[in-house]
């Protein structure tokens, strides 16, 4: 069947129903946690008050009730519901999740991370250095913290490898004209993705500012003034957040009348979210018709085996085997730039080794096409910014 239809986003998309099927995860949470007041069993006069959160699958609703103190059920999602009880509360019906079961896939190694790497949206392209990397960027970036741009011309590719990620393993948003709505809404997501950033308003202009500025500096917490009272601040974990921001050449939008990310945001944002230049394009001929089931079929085990790889490095620290160049170097000015560039070597490093007598050879061929693809773009972008002045 070819690996390449396997990775094709129908087959994917029914991977993902089949694996979750009956089964609730992250992608089915619709609210922030909230309070509701329910009859307490036997005793229609006498109301509990529950604190959790609201989850949707297809035309039902669920309410699954939170732990006390600093743990989160969120965190044993997926989960199976094993009873439940319908209810209502606000004139909204949904069912209260009596008991459930977590179905987390394990955790496991269960293949190398050349291995994943080589196999995820394992198509063709015209630069397949920078498709590796691309890979590379987007699976380290849900596997650990990085604050990142990806700027690449369209055709390159750069849908391909997130939706991936975010059918094998959810906790991906891939956010589409961002504004600060949505971005309070993707904030459960691990990895957070701007896909060309929308035209904000003022307000959104501010709060999405400030919000870059604090990722941006790997802030644990990050506190925004509320919309509802003057007086009263909300609370977001970014601890565990990744984000990233794609989009086109810069040229692209300069020629549309259109500012583009460095002239909507100080240079103070600018200098958190390191900007890599990647290049070519896709070419890859999917075959016109193929039997999606029978593809998925016979693939289940290798999305298994992807999704616990991913499982397994998100839970373990990867550490660079090899040295980073003298000449590969931050600078004062650049210095937020540098650990998101070197936890990106760490996993060069990491795929590197599965490929054998090349391994050195490998490594260095791509850190460098990484750090070229980074200085490149100071260059692109003045450019483009020079002609949106003429």
């Amino acid at each position: 069947m070819g690996i390449k239809n396997a990775f094709h986003n129908d087959s994917l998309q029914l991977a993902n129903e089949k694996l979750f099927e009956g089964i609730l995860t992250l992608e089915n949470v619709i609210s922030k946690k909230k309070t509701i007041t329910l009859p307490r069993s036997g005793e229609s006069k006498i109301k509990d008050k529950y604190y959790g959160f609201f989850l949707e699958k297809g035309r039902e609703v669920y309410f699954l009730e939170d732990f006390s103190g600093d743990k989160s059920v969120l965190d044993l999602l997926p989960i199976i519901v094993k009873k439940k009880s319908e209810t209502d509360y606000n004139k909204n019906v949904f069912y209260f999740i009596n008991e459930y079961d977590s179905v987390k896939i394990p955790a496991a190694k269960a293949m190398t991370y050349t291995d994943l790497i080589d196999t995820i949206a394992n198509f063709k392209h015209t630069n397949n250095p920078h498709w590796v990397l691309y890979k590379i960027i987007m699976t380290s970036a849900w596997s650990d913290r990085l604050n990142f741009r990806v700027i690449a011309e369209r055709g390159f590719g750069k849908d391909s490898v997130i939706n991936n990620v975010r059918d094998l393993v959810g906790g991906t948003a891939n956010i589409y004209g961002a504004t600060f709505a949505k971005l309070e809404y993707s904030l459960k997501n691990q990895l957070l993705i701007f896909n060309e950033l929308g035209n904000l308003k003022s307000d959104d202009k501010y709060n999405m500012q400030q919000f870059l500025l604090a990722i941006g500096a790997f802030f644990n917490k990050y506190s925004k003034r509320s919309r509802a009272t003057e007086d009263t601040l909300e609370e977001y974990d970014i601890s565990k957040q990744s984000l990233g921001i794609i989009y086109n050449p810069p040229i692209y939008y300069v020629e549309k009348g259109q500012e583009f990310f460095d002239m909507m945001f100080t240079k103070a944002v600018n200098s958190r979210f390191i900007p890599f230049y990647l290049e070519g394009r896709l070419d890859e001929t999917f075959d016109a018709e193929f039997n999606v089931a029978e593809v998925v079929d016979a693939n289940m085990d290798t999305y298994k085996k992807c999704i616990s790889t991913l499982l397994w490095y998100r839970d373990n620290v990867v550490e660079n085997k090899f040295l980073i160049p003298d000449d590969v170097a931050f600078d004062d000015s650049t210095r937020r730039f540098e650990r998101t560039f070197l936890k990106i070597a760490d996993y060069i490093s990491e795929y590197a080794l599965g490929k054998g007598e090349e391994a050195e050879k490998t490594y260095y061929e791509l850190v460098y096409e990484l750090y070229n693809s980074y200085t490149k773009y100071d260059a692109i972008a003045a450019d483009a910014i020079s002609k949106s002045t003429k």
